[in-house]
């Protein structure tokens, strides 16, 4: 199997590379819009291409279908939202190459991308409770109380996210954004846990790892964590995944106020933090691999009840 991995300058990238690089006859095969000798993990793979930003949707999918030609590529391993985005309205056309993308369904990605939809789908389950979301635009916001966010509604990692202390607040954010899609959600202060979550297409088995973030970067990846063996939240985020028809490894994340699990986000890809999943025991890269190979992922046992910190380290970038 040859497997182009994408963004390999994001948080999740080496882990994910050396997963794929550990499987009998994997060649991985690397991307990123920053040059290779701006790229650290760009020393794991194969081949290495630079590629537009998936921001620019077009240019980006035709670089990526020139680069599946030429490398002959099997399967492709998208690492940020914006490229999942592009490349699951473009499925068809990776399909006719005869690539398999491993990501979810484009039913299950438009929702789970949508923090509005994400609300909607959510809102009356028995047992998985959404944060509170509404359009920016609506007039009556019944239920909110201040402070509030306003948050892009398709946004990521906290980009564009605005306070909304108060109504003469409110009133400016709605004239400043009044032509882009934005959400409101209240501000609540309460603890991050990350589920890693990896689902087979069929349902039938499914694994999942809760963690505690207990140190965070400004968006949203965590630098120092908990993991939480037997966690209320692995049942909630694998019901999550199911109701979504999510396929392969996926993060969701909820907020836990006064002991209750709020729904946050569900990211259709891997965490940036999944190494503190693979690091406690079980391998979140190669299940996902399965799930897109017809496999069967493997069993998955609590892990340890440890605290785990991410370094970092510096590498010689040129020959």
């Amino acid at each position: 199997m040859r497997y182009l991995v994408t963004a390999i300058g994001s948080m999740s990238a080496e882990a994910v590379i050396q997963a794929i690089t550990r499987q009998p006859d994997a060649v991985a095969v690397g991307c990123n819009m920053h040059p290779k000798e701006w790229t650290a993990a760009s020393r794991l793979v194969e081949r290495f291409h630079q590629v537009p930003s998936a921001r620019h949707a077009q240019p980006y999918v035709a670089r990526l279908l020139e680069i599946c030609k030429d490398e002959r590529i099997s399967h492709v391993i998208p690492l940020t939202d914006p490229e999942v985005d592009a490349l699951s309205a473009n499925r068809q056309r990776f399909n006719d190459l005869g690539v398999t993308l491993c990501i979810s369904p484009q039913p299950a990605i438009r929702t789970a991308r949508d923090k509005l939809a994400l609300h909607h789908c959510f809102t009356g389950h028995p047992r998985i409770r959404p944060i509170r979301t509404a359009d920016l635009r609506d007039e009556v916001l019944s239920g909110f109380s201040y402070p509030l966010l306003a948050k892009p509604r398709h946004g990521r990692s906290s980009e564009g996210q605005a306070n909304v202390p108060d109504a003469a607040a409110l009133q400016f954010w709605r004239d400043r954004l009044s032509d882009q899609d934005y959400v409101i959600q209240p501000h609540c202060i309460g603890d991050v846990f990350v589920v890693d979550v990896v689902r087979q297409p069929d349902g039938r088995r499914s694994a999942a790892m809760t963690r505690r973030e207990l140190l965070r970067t400004p968006n949203g990846a965590g630098m120092t964590v908990r993991m939480k063996p037997g966690h209320v939240c692995d049942a909630l985020a694998l019901e999550a995944a199911n109701v979504l028809d999510m396929h392969g490894c996926i993060n969701i994340e909820f907020l836990i106020v006064d002991g209750t699990p709020l729904l946050m986000d569900v990211n259709p890809r891997f965490s940036a933090g999944v190494a503190f999943s693979i690091i406690s025991g079980y391998d979140m890269v190669s299940n996902h691999l399965r799930c897109f190979d017809g496999g069967q992922i493997e069993p998955c046992a609590p892990p340890p009840d440890m605290v785990y910190a991410r370094g970092l380290v510096e590498y010689p970038s040129q020959d």
